[in-house]
């Protein structure tokens, strides 16, 4: 009967351990780099952890559009506002997220349904 027990809890445990692997902090993924576009067709963009937002050159500049940016609450969409840029039309847009990891972004800008394939810029 005890071996029978211990049989259980020590599948339980095993169980347990599998259904428990966290999936890593997309803002630790995404955070702190630039993401250029795989196919040069949108630009590049910058994500800091502290909130704030670039698009155009990784070396920064007076031409880059800048704003804010956050994930919704479920961490499926990456949600930019505030946006000010010489030649910015919109002010507020969300990308959703396909997939991530630390060196692809694979997302979905859904007001013009443009698939953006990302890239951590050279």
């Amino acid at each position: 009967m005890k071996t029978i027990i211990k049989l259980l809890l020590i599948s339980l445990l095993i169980g347990l351990n599998a259904c428990s692997k966290d999936e890593p902090d997309p803002v630790s993924v995404i955070a702190d780099k630039w993401w250029c576009d795989s196919k040069n067709v949108v630009l590049s963009q910058y994500f800091k952890s502290d909130g704030t937002w670039e698009q155009g050159s990784k070396n920064g500049g007076a031409n880059n559009d800048k704003g804010n940016w956050t994930f919704s609450i479920d961490k499926k969409k990456i949600i930019v506002t505030n946006v000010v840029g010489k030649n910015q039309a919109l002010k507020n847009w969300e990308y959703e997220i396909v997939s991530s990891s630390s060196t692809n972004l694979e997302l979905n800008f859904a007001a013009f349904n443009i698939k953006m394939s990302m890239i951590v810029c050279p």
